[in-house]
């Protein structure tokens, strides 16, 4: 069973009759409230990239070598320790691009 229409007309003739009596106005707003000062964004980090190191023992980096040439810096480790100039290892590390 469906709901009987409202006619328009009436009810508007209700709503300005309650506004004139001050029954249906609307509560007062209250004004905003001044806005907080925003935090400012930080800074972006650096960007870094990997690169391939060939270090000593003690962990000091002799030479480094862009990412994609791993067998470059392994051959040289090799070539070090063969000439005799100690151990020496590869490690990835990263670093300031730039």
């Amino acid at each position: 069973m469906g709901r009987r229409t409202l006619n328009r007309h009436e009810l508007r003739a209700a709503a300005e009759a309650a506004e004139a009596l001050g029954i249906n106005t609307p509560p007062e707003r209250k004004p905003r409230s001044e806005p907080t000062e925003r935090r400012p964004k930080p800074a972006p980090a650096a960007r870094m990239r990997v690169v391939w190191a060939v270090c000593d023992l003690g962990g000091r980096t002799v030479a480094t070598f862009e990412y994609p040439r791993k067998a470059d810096a392994e051959a040289f480790a090799a070539d070090l320790k063969a000439k005799g100039k100690g151990n020496h290892f590869v490690r990835s590390i990263k670093e300031m691009m730039g």
